[in-house]
């Protein structure tokens, strides 16, 4: 998901004065497609055709304020996403805390500095764009960690039939170098989804991964077992941790 570029910005201001200077501050220095109008009943019908990136908002205006515009606009498919800012001359810490809870990207306070309007606009845009790109980054690192955590029992099996295999049979090199195997792509990636304490255990059953003298069969296989044992025990922890956490295991019983 990449951030999306600001264009195309719809002004909703009944104050002609105010709307003349905005236009041009925001199309001639920030080279912006602007589209003006002077009551949020016309603007809804604007936006349904101009499809803004983003909509500044007058709160006080005839027929329809800021308030019950922005509650419009989300009932309408074109906008029902489109970031909003306000520009109001009403900027009370309580009025900005209604402007925050009504979804506005922030609120541009007249009377406002036409050397900044257009820096504040695009800064304001660009702070959004960041938090819905880290919103999805988050959103797809928990879908990859919830995937990755479903394989870890399956892992965790393969683990216990290995060491049982060699504590049943003794040593066989292609049991025990399959084991180390499995450690070391846990030892590589747990971390990484949130499990570090697998990682560690992994790391110790990994670095039995060089195959003993032919000689001596049995030289590494208890230190691996052992090793092997305590990595099983910390990937249940983990298993069983992440289901709390996640609620499969309420919705188990």
């Amino acid at each position: 998901m990449t951030g999306t570029s600001l264009r195309r910005i719809l002004l909703v201001e009944d104050d002609p004065d105010i709307q003349d200077v905005t236009t041009v501050l925001l199309s001639h220095i920030g080279s912006f497609d602007v589209r003006a109008c002077g009551t949020a009943i016309e603007a809804l019908k604007v936006a349904q055709e101009f499809d803004p990136d983003l909509i500044l908002l007058d709160v006080m205006m005839p027929c329809l304020g800021g308030q019950g515009a922005i509650a419009a606009f989300r009932q309408m498919p074109a906008t029902a996403s489109t970031p909003v800012i306000f520009m109001t001359a009403r900027v009370q810490p309580r009025d900005v805390n209604e402007y925050r809870e009504l979804g506005s990207l922030g609120v541009i306070p007249k009377p406002f500095d036409p050397d900044t309007l257009s820096d504040t606009t695009q800064g304001m845009w660009d702070k959004h764009q960041k938090a819905r790109l880290n919103k999805a980054r988050r959103e797809d690192l928990a879908s990859l960690r919830r995937t990755y955590l479903a394989d870890l029992p399956e892992r965790l099996r393969a683990i216990e039939v290995a060491s049982e295999s060699l504590r049943d049979n003794g040593w066989d090199d292609r049991i025990a170098t399959d084991l180390c195997d499995m450690a070391h792509r846990l030892a590589g990636s747990a971390a990484i989804y949130g499990f570090p304490e697998v990682s560690e255990a992994a790391v110790r059953v990994g670095a039995f991964g060089t195959n003993p003298d032919p000689r001596e069969p049995a030289r590494n296989l208890r230190p691996l077992l052992d090793s092997a044992a305590a990595l099983a025990g910390v990937l249940k922890k983990a298993i069983a941790q992440a289901e709390v956490d996640t609620g499969l295991q309420a919705s188990r019983l």
